[in-house]
C-alpha cells in the first residue's frame, strides 16, 4: 500500500490541476458568452510557446448561421499597423531605407510643409503632425460605403498642405501615417504592399489563414461578417469596399497571431534588434517619451508593463493584442460584433492570469493639481462663445463658458450646463477636474487648447462673436463652390429663409445655422466663409479645403 502513494499524490494534483484550469474556462465562458444567432468572439491566451486556451463563441455569419470556429478569419482593425511597421523595419534591415530619411524622399507630391518635414520613424510613432484622412471623406463627398483604394486615400492626404503640429511635437494617432507607410513599402520594395506582406512575414511565419484584403471581390475562406446591435437587432454593417493600405484591412485567426507573437519573441523573421527598436518608446522634440513605438501601443494593467494594440472598426469588428514581456504572457481577442467599451471585457479575461503586482497601482494614476481660486473678475477673462477647429471628428462643436458663482462652466449653445473648470492657474484648467484645458488669451480673440489625452495635440478651441444673418446676407452666400483638387462641387441654396447645403451631387443637404459672420455650421465641420478685399464672397473653407465660388 506504501508504494502506491506517490502515484495516488501524482493523480490528485492531476484532478487539482484539471479542475483548477475547468474552474478557469468557466469564468471565461461567463465573459464571452454568446447566445443562440449573436455575432461572437475568437480569443486566446498565448503562455510561452503554448497557447494556453482558446476558445469560440457565437456566429460568423448570422444570415447562415454559420458558427464561428478556429479558423474563422476576422478583420482586426488597426491591429494590422503592426505588420505595416514590421515592413519598413524589414526594408531598413535590407538596407533599402532608413527611417530617420524624410518621408517625402519617398511619396511623389507629399508636400514640403511650412511647419517641418516629417521623418518615417515620425510617421511610425504618430508624431508626424500629418492630418487624419477619415474626416476629409465627408468633405470630398464620399462615405465608408464607397470604394475607398490607396489612391484615392493617397489623394485627399497629399492635397491637405498643412500640418496639425510642427514634426515631434506632439503625439496624434491618425490612420494616415501607416497609409503613407505602405505606400513606402510599394515604392521601395517594388510590390504591391499585400504581396510584400504575404511573402516576407506571413508566408515565412505560417501565417496560411492571415490575408491582406486588396479587391472588394476578395473571397476569404471562413471570413466572419461585421455586425452592430441596436435595439436588440444586429445589422450587418461589413465594410467590402475599404481595401487601402497600411493601417488595417488584414483578416486572420488566434493561431496566427500566435506565430505572429512567436515570430517576434524568437525572431522567426528579422533580428532580436529589429523587434527590440519596434517595442521601444518614442520620444518627442522635447525629449518626453510617449507610450507609443514604431507600431506599438504602450500600457500598464495589474502594475505591469505590456505592449500591443488594439483595432475598432465601426464596420463592425473589435480586437486587441496584448503581451506582458514580465511575465510571458500575451492576450488575444476578436468579435465581430462593434462596442466601444470591450476593453472592459477584455481585462476581466487578463485578470483572470494576471493578479495585481504587490504595492502597484493601476497605471492610470492622473497628476494631482491644486486648484488656484480666481476672482469673478480674473474668471470673466475667459468666457466667451467658443468653437472646435481642427479634422478631430469630436461631439465638442461650439460651447459657451461663463462664469457662475465663483466657477467657470461650460454650457451648450442651448444653455444646457457641460461641465465645470477648475483653475490650476498659468491660464490652465481641468474641465470636470480630469482633461487639461489651457488657454492663449489674445487680443483678436482667445482660444483654448482641449488636452484629451497626455503628450496628445489638444483640439483647438476659438472665440468667436455670436452672429445671426439676415436673410439678405444668406442670399449673398447662394452659389456653386468649386475645388480643383478633387473636382468636387458643394452648392448653397436659400430655401423657405434657411440657407441649405447641397453635397454629393445634391444626393446629400443640410441646414447651414450661423456662429459668427463668416462662420456657418454644417456637417461635418465649420464652414468658413472667404471674402475678398472687397469684402465680396469668393469661396469658402472646410477644414483647410478651399472651395471657389463658380
Amino acid at each position: 500500500m506504501k508504494n502506491l502513494q506517490p502515484a495516488m499524490l501524482i493523480i490528485a494534483l492531476m484532478m487539482s490541476s484539471t479542475a483548477i484550469s475547468q474552474n478557469l474556462e468557466s469564468k471565461v465562458d461567463r465573459l464571452y458568452e454568446a447566445g443562440a444567432g449573436e455575432p461572437g468572439f475568437s480569443i486566446a491566451v498565448f503562455k510561452g510557446d503554448e497557447i494556453v486556451l482558446e476558445k469560440q463563441y457565437g456566429t460568423a455569419n448570422l444570415d447562415y448561421g454559420v458558427p464561428i470556429n478556429s479558423e474563422t478569419a476576422f478583420d482586426i482593425g488597426s491591429i494590422g499597423k503592426q505588420f505595416t511597421a514590421a515592413a519598413i523595419l524589414l526594408l531598413e534591415k535590407d538596407g533599402k531605407l532608413s527611417i530617420d530619411e524624410p518621408a517625402y524622399k519617398y511619396v511623389d507630391k507629399l508636400p514640403r510643409y511650412k511647419e517641418g518635414d516629417p521623418t518615417i520613424k515620425q510617421l511610425l510613432n504618430q508624431t508626424s503632425g500629418i492630418k487624419e484622412v477619415d474626416p476629409y471623406l465627408n468633405v470630398v463627398d464620399l462615405s465608408w460605403y464607397d470604394l475607398l483604394t490607396q489612391s484615392r486615400m493617397m489623394n485627399i492626404i497629399l492635397h491637405v498642405n498643412e500640418l496639425n503640429f510642427k514634426p515631434g511635437e506632439y503625439f496624434q494617432y491618425t490612420n494616415a501615417n501607416y497609409i503613407l507607410l505602405a505606400h513606402i513599402v510599394e515604392e521601395v520594395s517594388g510590390e504591391p504592399f499585400a504581396d510584400y506582406l504575404e511573402g516576407h512575414i506571413f508566408s515565412p511565419l505560417g501565417m496560411d489563414h492571415t490575408v491582406k484584403k486588396t479587391t472588394t471581390y476578395l473571397t476569404v475562406k471562413n471570413r466572419a461578417m461585421g455586425y452592430l446591435e441596436q435595439d436588440g437587432e444586429y445589422y450587418r454593417t461589413h465594410q467590402h469596399s475599404a481595401i487601402f493600405n497600411g493601417d488595417g484591412q488584414i483578416l486572420t485567426t488566434p493561431r496566427d497571431i500566435f506565430k505572429w507573437h512567436q515570430g517576434i519573441r524568437n525572431a522567426t523573421i528579422g533580428t532580436p534588434d529589429l523587434w527590440e527598436k519596434m517595442h521601444t518608446k518614442g520620444t518627442l522634440n522635447d525629449g518626453t517619451t510617449i507610450n507609443f513605438g514604431l507600431g506599438v501601443e504602450f500600457e500598464v494593467h495589474n502594475g505591469y508593463e505590456a505592449m500591443g494594440f488594439d483595432g475598432m472598426i465601426i464596420g463592425g469588428f473589435v480586437s486587441k493584442y496584448l503581451y506582458f514581456p514580465e511575465l510571458d504572457i500575451a492576450f488575444f481577442t476578436t468579435q465581430n460584433t462593434f462596442e466601444g467599451d470591450f476593453r472592459e471585457r477584455f481585462f476581466k479575461l487578463v485578470d483572470l492570469y494576471v493578479p495585481k503586482k504587490q504595492g502597484s497601482g493601476d497605471g492610470d494614476e492622473k497628476a494631482a493639481y491644486e486648484e488656484v481660486p480666481l476672482s469673478k473678475e480674473e474668471l470673466q477673462k475667459y468666457e466667451g462663445n467658443y468653437v472646435f477647429f481642427g479634422n478631430e471628428q469630436v461631439d465638442l462643436k461650439t460651447n459657451v463658458l461663463k462664469v457662475k458663482g465663483r466657477k467657470l462652466v461650460a454650457f451648450t449653445t442651448d444653455g444646457d450646463e457641460i461641465a465645470t473648470l477648475k483653475s490650476i492657474g498659468n491660464d490652465q484648467f481641468l474641465w470636470d477636474n480630469n482633461t487639461l484645458v489651457s488657454f492663449a488669451l489674445e487680443a483678436d480673440g482667445n482660444q483654448f487648447g482641449y488636452h484629451d489625452e497626455e503628450n496628445e495635440a489638444p483640439w483647438l478651441f476659438r472665440q468667436y462673436q455670436p452672429y445671426t444673418h439676415s436673410e439678405s446676407e444668406l442670399k449673398e452666400l447662394e452659389g456653386s463652390y468649386f475645388n480643383q483638387e478633387f473636382q468636387n462641387i458643394k452648392r448653397l441654396k436659400l430655401e423657405e429663409g434657411v440657407l441649405v447645403y447641397y453635397c454629393g451631387n445634391g444626393a446629400w443637404k443640410y441646414e447651414a445655422s450661423s456662429i459668427s459672420r463668416d462662420l456657418l455650421e454644417i456637417y461635418p465641420c465649420p464652414l468658413e466663409i472667404v471674402r475678398s478685399s472687397e469684402n465680396e464672397v469668393t469661396g469658402f473653407k472646410m477644414m483647410g479645403i478651399l472651395f471657389e465660388k463658380m
